[in-house]
């Protein structure tokens, strides 16, 4: 059965520094029509720091939108003309302080298909160098270190929500299992 949708008419409802929100209007493969809102992103990269010694790197931050702290791993908006690996390099060293060298890739994910098109971009590093961070006006966190084998049980445990962190932290252990 085709399920593709088709845009009539796209209507921008609001214009933000970081996301833009749309009602667009649709047609559907059965004929009929509808409408569809969503937020358009433009993407983002998120780097997963992991050292000699197996200590992986995640940020704490308060998240507005949930109310509470998450630990993460460093991320942040791709810019125009910035491509999604030169922004992981970036956000890793402004939010870590750390310096890596090269990024491998571990795939592309779409957090929240239900009403955003965002991309998000997964990289990790194990060859990087410890240096001073530089985070962006108002940005607060905690820079933790912490155990691959207990950030596996954060994720079973459910301490760890965050989808791009749990998506990170699972291809890694995969891809070095071979799997």
């Amino acid at each position: 059965m085709d399920c593709k949708e088709y845009t009539k008419k796209q209507n921008l409802i609001y214009k933000g520094r970081i996301l833009s929100l749309y009602n667009d209007e649709v047609l559907l493969a059965d004929g009929s029509e509808s409408k569809r809102e969503y937020v358009h992103h433009n993407g983002g990269s998120s780097v997963l720091a992991v050292d000699k010694e197996g200590y992986i790197y995640l940020v704490e931050q308060y998240r507005y939108p949930y109310h509470e702290m998450l630990l993460e791993i460093p991320a942040g908006k791709v810019n125009i003309g910035e491509s999604s690996y030169d922004c992981g390099m970036r956000e890793l060293k402004e939010e870590t302080g750390l310096c890596a060298k090269s990024l491998k890739d571990l795939g592309l994910i779409y957090p929240s298909p239900g009403y955003t098109d965002e991309p998000l971009h997964i990289f990790y590093t194990e060859d990087f160098e410890i240096g001073e961070s530089h985070l962006d006006e108002h940005e607060l966190l905690n820079l933790r270190r912490i155990k691959l084998d207990d950030a596996l049980n954060m994720i079973k445990d459910n301490t760890i929500r965050d989808s791009k962190t749990v998506v990170a932290i699972l291809r890694y252990v995969l891809q070095k299992a071979g799997i």
